[in-house]
Formats: C-alpha cells, structure tokens, sequence
C-alpha cells in the first residue's frame, strides 16, 4: 500500500495544532518574551512617526472605526486596522527584532499584531498568547529560510511569509484544527507580497502592518469555511515556485519541535538597517578607543557583505528613511556619537552639514564571504596615521547579544516619552510576566 505523506504545509499546520505551552522549551519562551518586550517598545516608540500618522488618516478617510486599541495611541479602529497600524508602527523606526538564520525577516511584525487584535476583549490567556505567537514565528521563518534565502531576487521576506505566520498564530488562538489551519495559512499566501525596492521609504513600514492585517483575516475567513487549496507553499504553481522558481525544501519542515525558529531572533541596539550595525560598532569602537573626533577624519573606509551594500546602499541619503539604510550615514553617525540614537535618522540629521561632510569620507567596498553582520573598519586620520578594527559580530547578534536589561533600557527609552515613566515600568512588568494573564489583550490597552 502506497502511504501519502502529508505536504509541508499540513505538516506546519499538525505542528501548530498540536503544540502548546507546556511543550515550549525555556530557551523557546525565554526569547519570546524578549522579544515581545522588544516589539512593545519600538511600536510604541513609532506610534505617533508621521508616516504612522498617515496610514491612520488614510483609515479614517475611508470611514475606518471600531473598539480595538492602537499601541500608543488614543484612537481605536477595527481590529484588522488596528493590525495594520501597530505592524506599520513596529517597523517604522527600524528597530525591530531580526531574524538572520538564512534571510533577515522581522517576524514579530506581522504575528504580534494581528494576535494582539484578535485577543482584545476575548480574555486570551498569557499562556495561550505566548504559544500562538511562538508557532506563529516558527511558521513564518520555516518558510521564509526554506523557500528564500539565496534564491530572493528582491522579495521583502516579512511580507511574504510573516502573513502566513500571522494566520497560523490566529488561527491557534481560534481552535482551528489542522484542515482550517491549511486554509487560513492558504488564503495569507495568496495575498503575500513585499519587494526590497520599497527599502527607504514608508512602504517598507506598511509591508509588516499589510501581512499582519491579512494574515489576521485570512484565519478569520478560514474559519467561516472559506476554501483554499492544501499546498499553497510547496504546490506546482505555489509560493515557492512562483516566487523563486525551486522547489519548497524538504528542510522546512525537518526537526519540528526541537530549536525554535524564535530563539534565533536577534534585537538591534540602533535603529537602522541591520547590515549597518558592524559599521557602527567598528567606527565607534575606534573613535572611542583612539580619541578620534570628526574633525580629525581625513577618509574612512568599509568592507562588508555584498548584501550590505546592496541593502543599504544609499550614499547620499535624501530622507529620513533613506539614511537608516545607508552605510555613509551610519558611519558618519557613530563618528560623531560613537553610537546611533533614534534622532540620528531623522530629516534634520540627514541635512545636517557634519553629517553630510563625514559622508563623502566614507568608501565602501563588499568582500564576497563576509557576513551581514560583520565589516572590517579603517579610518585614517588628518595626521595619516590609520586605525582599523574587525568587527566579526555586531552587538545584538546571536554571538554578542543584548542582555535583558541592555533590551529593558530600550523599551524604556522608547516609550516613557510616550506613556510617562510609571506606566511604562506597569507595561514591562505585564510583558515579562504575560504567562501569569487572564488577558492578554490588555496590553495594547495603554492609550496616551
């Protein structure tokens, strides 16, 4: 008799199904909440950037109302826009947690928000919060690193899968089984998109918010008995195939159950493109080591990871968004801060005339074999004298990472200008002990 092995997706949807909080593993939980701290803090920290402002007056033109609570803010929408806003707000000051294991997806962008949405007045446990964002994580980067890595000719990867992540998190908060679980992740296939053009711009913000929203729905209509087809990922005319021409690896679905996907979530000590970090820690380590002040720069010269470049390749950035993927600028910043601060990016940091100046001192150079997060840094100084340093990995990254208080102090920083001191310690406490809730909806419920 010939046995039919299930497809990769039914496969991911048995694993969601299946799993619960008891069968997470520390490390798996540990990096949740990490990770969800870190989430609080950069939506709440971009809740009120123009750009989310934007989005939200666009909803309201539209007629857009409900009770659902927006992270940081007063206003209340429906809940699939209120998805789409907090996705929108995590990603807009480019702050947000990575995942670099084969591709740099944001995966709390899309999860997190839509399950925050669905769980508001549904008195959701911690416990039940916890694992369906965990699974919903594990679902959007299997597939992000299975389907992607090198074979992406310009898909913006969050986009892409981070939607079907979001519809498999609801969909175990709704009690789906395995065969609805298919379908919502199913129908947030056929709506999945992002392309890496957007890369600068506020469409890059939106891509996180757009997957969260869809990926919400998706689930919501799966569960009304809304069909879709059983191999959405790995089928003959799926999402593998169409977006990268391969096949769906095997690969991604192997080992379910033993390392979580979220444990290699790594935070970003600065609010900027990923790729930039080595440059910042190597011009700021020199500049701090050797007493080195802008005025003393004659030229600094950068080595990284082609993909750097290619990600972050904007060398006389026009705007805001434009400077937080720029190698030039993230020099010229840890040069004259040897650091990188929110205020760094901004429309009068890229205008500014040291910056500007720092910036045409800067040469890049790729180096084929270097990784995303590691660059080697030479500055040369007006005396002729040169300083150089291997950054072989960023802080934040998985081999140098931020500790508890180091991502504590982050969300501190992002969101007492917002919520005022006091309510900020309540939120972080609540994150950190969200196992213990009856409701954790509640905690998108700190308007301003």
């Amino acid at each position: 008799m010939n046995i039919v092995l299930p497809g990769a997706t039914r496969q991911l949807a048995d694993f969601v199904v299946a799993t619960s909080y008891r069968d997470l593993p520390p490390a798996a939980l540990d990096a949740g909440r990490r990770s969800l701290i870190n989430f609080l803090g950069v939506s709440i920290g971009g809740a009120h950037h123009e750009e989310v402002d934007s989005s939200l007056k666009a909803l309201q033109r539209l007629g857009v109302a409900g009770t659902v609570p927006i992270l940081g803010r007063k206003e209340r929408v429906d809940a699939v826009n209120a998805a789409f806003i907090n996705g929108t707000s995590s990603a807009v000051l480019d702050f947000d947690s990575t995942q670099m294991k084969r591709t740099n997806i944001h995966p709390s962008g899309p999860v997190l928000p839509a399950i925050l949405a669905f769980a508001h007045g549904r008195n959701v446990g911690g416990e039940d919060f916890i694992a369906a964002y965990i699974l919903g994580v594990e679902v959007a980067c299997r597939i992000a690193n299975g389907v992607f890595g090198e074979n992406n000719p310009g898909w913006h990867v969050t986009g892409v899968t981070g939607g079907i992540g979001a519809a498999a998190a609801v969909a175990k908060l709704l009690g789906l089984d395995a065969e609805k679980t298919v379908a919502a992740m199913s129908i947030a296939a056929n709506q999945a998109s992002g392309l890496r053009e957007m890369y600068g711009t506020a469409c890059k913000a939106l891509t996180p918010g757009r997957a969260a929203r869809d990926g919400l729905l998706s689930a919501m209509l799966a569960a009304e008995g809304v069909s879709a087809p059983d191999k959405p990922i790995e089928g003959r005319k799926g999402l593998s195939m169409v977006f990268t021409g391969h096949e769906a690896p095997h690969s991604m679905t192997k080992e379910l159950g033993g390392a979580y996907e979220i444990e290699l979530n790594i935070f970003k000590p600065y609010p900027c493109a990923i790729v930039t970090h080595a440059v910042i820690d190597g011009v700021s380590r020199l500049c701090a080591g050797s007493g080195i002040s802008p005025e003393d720069i004659a030229n600094i010269e950068l080595e990284v990871a082609p993909v750097a470049a290619e990600l972050a390749g904007h060398g006389e950035p026009k705007t805001e968004l434009q400077s937080k993927f720029s190698l030039t600028h993230a020099a010229a910043v840890a040069a004259t801060h040897r650091s990188a601060r929110v205020e760094d990016f901004s429309e009068e940091a890229v205008h500014d005339a040291g910056f500007a100046a720092l910036r045409k001192s800067v040469a890049v150079q790729t180096r084929k074999g270097l990784r995303k997060n590691e660059a080697f840094v030479l500055i040369r100084t007006s005396d002729a004298k040169t300083h150089s340093v291997h950054v072989e990995h960023a802080l934040g990254s998985l081999e140098h990472p931020m500790s508890d208080e180091d991502i504590a102090e982050k969300f501190r920083a992002l969101v007492e200008p917002v919520l005022g001191a006091q309510r900020a310690r309540d939120l972080l406490d609540r994150a950190a002990m969200l196992s213990k809730s009856t409701d954790a909806g509640s905690l998108a419920d700190y308007p301003v």
